[in-house]
């Protein structure tokens, strides 16, 4: 559990769990752990893809692999160069943050956008990871190697939305109006802020009502953040979320909204608006991703 730290850690700082990364063989084992989970998720899919005939998709997905392969082999370079050995396995000492929802990956093949959809929210999970750490690091030379991990997992998430947004033109997903202002994005930002913070409100109870008190503070700060946000704004309807997967799925949901705004807008003062509040989406998944089990390894709904 990325958040109750199965083999041991505290609330850090930023709220977080897993505390901060003490050492570089302690960061470069969990990079090379992710890079090497990541391709075994990606290659999955490439399966998938290839037995539903989607030959392009099969290669695309294949490529990824191949990508997180080599920035696997590329940390492992790291490690010998920084310490004189290969990273250490047993230096991971809590669960890594899912690169990957295999629930949803698994309805998501039905859809070459859903799927490339996820692949790039993991990716910006992993990009959050790494940004926590280089936050939470008191040495410079942990701080500026997560900070180098962190520019590497955006790389990955562009080449991500490249991809995406091909398969948009493809199949289009569930239609979202694109406001043509600055001030029609921030009003529809504010609405679906404040039906989040309800959201999320009443999801902190239920998990209070479950004994699982650590997962009910987190979406607490969650929608306190979320309600600030909303600036006074009322919740015209409050989606009921079952548990904590819900709970992150509707943060994931927002991102997806504000990529898809930023893809279609033909206004760049929109396009640029909707990048930022993308961007606070990302802080949140971060919040909700990084301090708790970030899908994988939940009981899945």
């Amino acid at each position: 559990m990325v958040g109750t730290v199965g083999r041991g850690g505290v609330l850090n700082k930023t709220g977080l769990v897993p505390g901060p990364v003490k050492s570089l063989d302690e960061l470069l084992a969990v990079a090379q752990a992710m890079g090497q989970e990541a391709a075994a998720r990606y290659r999955a899919l490439s399966t998938h893809m290839k037995r539903r005939g989607d030959a392009d998709m099969a290669a695309q997905f294949e490529m990824l692999a191949n990508m997180e392969d080599r920035h696997a082999m590329e940390v492992a370079g790291r490690s010998h160069a920084l310490l004189g050995r290969a990273p250490d396995p047993a230096r991971v000492r809590w669960d890594l943050p899912a690169d990957f929802d295999e629930a949803v990956a698994g309805r998501a093949i039905l859809s070459a956008y859903q799927a490339l959809a996820y692949a790039v929210r993991n990716e910006e999970r992993a990009f959050a990871f790494y940004a926590y750490v280089a936050a939470e690091a008191d040495q410079p030379d942990i701080r500026a190697l997560a900070e180098d991990l962190a520019r590497d997992e955006l790389q990955h998430a562009t080449l991500l939305r490249h991809y995406r947004r091909r398969a948009f033109h493809a199949r289009r997903p569930a239609p979202v109006d694109i406001p043509e202002t600055v001030d029609a994005v921030l009003a529809m930002s504010r609405r679906w802020d404040a039906e989040a913070a309800a959201a999320h409100t009443a999801l902190a109870a239920t998990l209070d009502g479950a004994g699982e008190a650590e997962d009910a503070a987190i979406f607490r700060r969650l929608a306190a953040r979320e309600a600030d946000a909303a600036n006074g704004e009322a919740a015209n309807a409050t989606p009921v979320l079952r548990d904590a997967v819900d709970g992150l799925r509707l943060v994931e949901a927002a991102f997806d909204r504000y990529a898809l705004i930023g893809e279609r807008a033909n206004n760049e003062l929109v396009l640029i608006e909707a990048q930022r509040l993308a961007g606070e989406i990302v802080a949140r998944l971060a919040l909700t991703g990084g301090g708790r089990r970030n899908t994988r390894g939940v009981e899945e709904a």
